[in-house]
């Protein structure tokens, strides 16, 4: 068997140096032969000895993890991403099935990760178009999901979540309507997408069953019971505590609060 050829990115030296002993101790198949401090750096690198795998800090001084990712029109390597505990982050890492491993490292976790890493490289199971589309999924300065995919057969769909007009819970699927009317049906459910959804201050969940975007409605009635008819001319019933946080949001207050 060969060796695996890695590069740990990390703008601390000490981070490095962690994880080189780490993955020479538990595993004598990954060989480290290289490593780099920041994102121009890892760039420069990965081009000259294209390695099998990169173990990737997300924030540094000069960019973030994706921000590097996004330079590769194909991303032809394993990654496994090193980061500081972040709930969103890791529940993003989770939903599109990403390796990564939080600091401080724990030795055990990490063996399992660097097993999983060997088996998949080594068996030749990467799938280097389906992770550069899950890489063009998020917002690389933010490090946010702000492209949803859709997978239809051998079709994938990335839906700019702000084109998002609602997003429904229908049969235990999950419909998405665009601004245009075109429609997107996913087979998990709107409780998987919930987390992501959430992050961005227009989506607004009216309900158990449905989140809409307050830049597509189009008028809403007075009165307790209020009634938003959106571009579609689709219609959704919100209670009174839900008709103040829209008309919060579309008054300006979400984006007055986030200066």
């Amino acid at each position: 068997m060969r060796k695996i050829n890695a590069i740990v990115v990390d703008d601390e030296v000490a981070n490095r140096r962690v994880i080189i002993s780490l993955v020479q101790k538990l595993n004598p198949w990954i060989e480290i032969t290289g490593e780099a401090g920041n994102v121009s750096e890892a760039y420069a690198l990965i081009h000259k000895l294209k390695p099998d795998l990169v173990f990737l800090d997300i924030k540094m001084p000069d960019g973030t993890g994706f921000e590097l990712l996004e330079k590769f029109e194909q991303i032809n390597f394993d990654i496994v991403f090193i980061s500081g505990f972040d709930s969103y982050a890791l529940k993003a890492f989770d939903f599109n099935a990403l390796d990564y491993v939080l600091k401080p490292i724990n030795p055990k976790k990490f063996e399992t990760v660097l097993n999983k890493v060997q088996v998949k490289i080594t068996s030749r199971n990467l799938n280097p178009e389906q992770f550069t589309e899950i890489v063009k999924s998020y917002d690389p300065k933010k490090t946010i999901i702000s492209k949803i995919m859709i997978h239809d057969g051998n079709r994938v769909s990335l839906l700019n979540i702000e084109d998002i007009l609602s997003v429904r819970s229908e049969d235990q699927c999950t419909r998405f309507t665009m601004e245009n009317d075109e429609k997107f049906l996913s087979s998990k459910e709107l409780s998987d997408f919930s987390f992501i959804l959430e992050q961005h201050p227009f989506m607004v969940r009216v309900s158990k069953s449905a989140f809409i975007n307050v830049n597509y409605i189009k008028n809403y009635s007075k009165g307790n019971i209020c009634i938003i008819t959106m571009k579609d001319e689709s219609e959704v019933e919100v209670p009174r505590r839900k008709k103040t946080e829209i008309l919060h949001i579309l008054s300006g207050g979400a984006a007055n609060e986030a200066h």
